[in-house]
């Protein structure tokens, strides 16, 4: 749920970005302004009135204009009457005020100019408060019963600052404005915050990864602040749909990204809705986004002599001159060299723990496994060692590490939403392989390159599909994959395979 937001000053601000399909009338993308309090508890509260206040402009902006009917009006007016009246009710000022407004407030009686540069924001203010959109008729009317109301209004506080707090005889004037429409009992409200509860006790209990629920919740989050409301009943697919162009046309977000992240998300969390009765449609059923085909250019894996040129630096990673941190030093020296061997994803590899190094029926192995983090399959993996990876000392430092992560210091800090602190070390490699190895082709993914490699390696050499797959964490969805077992003898046998990187020094 959208929050108030904290600034260094310790006051606490309103920001909400501008629906794409709104920020030409706004003129601006976002809105941000202090809640003036320093208080949490107190700037909740501004918070969700604001917050209230930003919806109904979002609905009124939105709105058809329409003619109102004239005591819709006159209501309208008899709340501008009723704020004023609560403004000055203890302190209205010296009677000769009240006289001097009430004689400007005369002059300015059928003066259509006068009225609108008077009284035409206040109208505007009014009607997108409530959400309402009307033509130029029922705007000019409502500007002079706003006239009217403040007129009467100044009268009374002229009574009252003469001593006489006797009510108002014709404030019974103004009829009370009707329940708008849409308007829905709290209680009974659905919230998009429901929906996700829903959705990730479901994942959670399942024994997916934990990291979904985070990175699902910055997408919907993203997606309340987008509506303005959190009301899930009121969503429609032209609101998905809106939000989606907005996504790619407003902020340059990748069409894929669009798809497989923000529309998952919202997919995901609707779908429970409607799965458990809490909602009767899912209106992101209907929006798609288009993925164009990528154009291949080139292979997706290191070519040999961009795999020779990360391998060396990783070599010499440990003793390269600068002020790098021994954590990172290990990244860059053991990430490539494992990915290579193994064809692992980077993620797999950088949150391996010493745990996680094992021996198996005498061969010496990787456990890829969703306790130490996230692994897409959700399923645990024995990946056997190249030789060549204990002959250069990978075991050895293993062993003379501390327990837990190999790749990354521990810590309680809280990362942002589809963070953690093993695929920090992976985008640390990634950056030392554009910036230090110089491998500047953006056609191939500095870590994942790895895993399109270790395909054709393994292609060339014989290694069976099934066995790649087993090693890679991949499944080829034949029914036949699901019967026996691929031991850790059988795919030792098939890493052997794999021809040795020969780069001079080891």
């Amino acid at each position: 749920m959208p929050s108030p937001q904290k600034s260094k000053s310790g006051v606490y601000y309103f920001r909400q970005r501008v629906p794409a399909d709104l920020r030409r009338k706004v003129g601006r993308a976002e809105l941000a302004y202090s809640l003036r309090t320093k208080d949490p508890a107190e700037a909740k509260a501004r918070f969700a009135q604001e917050a209230a206040k930003v919806a109904m402009r979002w609905k009124a902006l939105r709105a058809v204009p329409s003619p109102l009917p004239h005591v819709q009006l006159v209501a309208l007016a008899g709340e501008l009457y009723r704020r004023q009246m609560a403004l000055l009710r203890a302190e209205p000022g010296e009677p000769e005020l009240w006289m001097e407004v009430l004689n400007l407030l005369r002059r300015l009686d059928g003066d259509g100019d006068a009225l609108e540069r008077w009284y035409g924001a206040t109208a505007d203010e009014l009607l997108q408060e409530h959400g309402l959109a009307t033509d130029a008729v029922s705007r000019t009317r409502l500007i002079q019963e706003a006239h009217a109301a403040y007129r009467q209004a100044a009268e009374q506080l002229l009574r009252q600052a003469k001593g006489d707090y006797r009510p108002d005889p014709d404030a019974g004037r103004f009829p009370e404005l009707p329940a708008a429409s849409t308007a829905q009992s709290t209680s009974n409200a659905v919230t998009i915050g429901d929906l996700f509860d829903l959705w990730k006790r479901d994942h959670l209990a399942d024994g997916k990864a934990e990291r979904t629920p985070r990175d699902h919740r910055q997408k919907i989050d993203d997606f309340i602040a987008y509506l303005g409301h959190e009301d899930a009943a009121r969503v429609t697919s032209k609101d998905v749909s809106d939000w989606a162009e907005g996504l790619r046309h407003e902020r340059g977000l990748a069409p894929k990204t669009v798809s497989d992240k923000y529309l998952s998300a919202v997919r995901a969390v609707f779908g429970a809705g409607v799965a458990k009765f809490r909602i009767e449609r899912k209106p992101v059923s209907a929006v798609r986004v288009k993925v164009p085909k990528r154009v291949l250019e080139r292979s997706k894996g290191y070519t040999d002599d961009e795999a020779a040129r990360v391998l060396k630096a990783a070599l010499e990673a440990l003793d390269a001159p600068g002020n790098t941190s021994p954590v990172n030093r290990l990244v860059y020296r053991w990430l490539p060299w494992i990915c290579a061997y193994t064809g692992a994803r980077g993620g797999e590899i950088a949150q391996l723990r010493k745990e996680d190094f094992t021996v198996e029926g005498g061969v010496h192995c990787i456990r890829i496994t969703p306790e130490a983090g996230s692994v897409k399959t959700g399923e645990y993996r024995i990946v056997p060692l190249h030789p060549h990876l204990i002959e250069q000392g990978l075991l050895k430092m293993v062993e003379g590490s501390k327990g837990g992560p190999i790749f990354y210091a521990q810590s309680k800090r809280e990362r942002k939403a589809g963070s953690s602190r093993a695929s920090y070390a992976v985008g640390k490699a990634s950056e030392w392989v554009r910036k230090t190895v110089k491998i500047s082709d953006r056609r191939v993914q500095p870590n994942h390159g790895w895993r399109h490699r270790f395909k054709t390696v393994a292609r060339d050499v014989g290694i069976e599909q099934r066995y790649m797959d087993a090693i890679q964490g991949h499944a080829d969805g034949s029914a036949s994959a699901s019967y026996g077992e691929n031991t850790v003898r059988a795919l030792y046998r098939e890493i052997q395979k794999l021809p040795r990187h020969k780069l001079g020094k080891k």
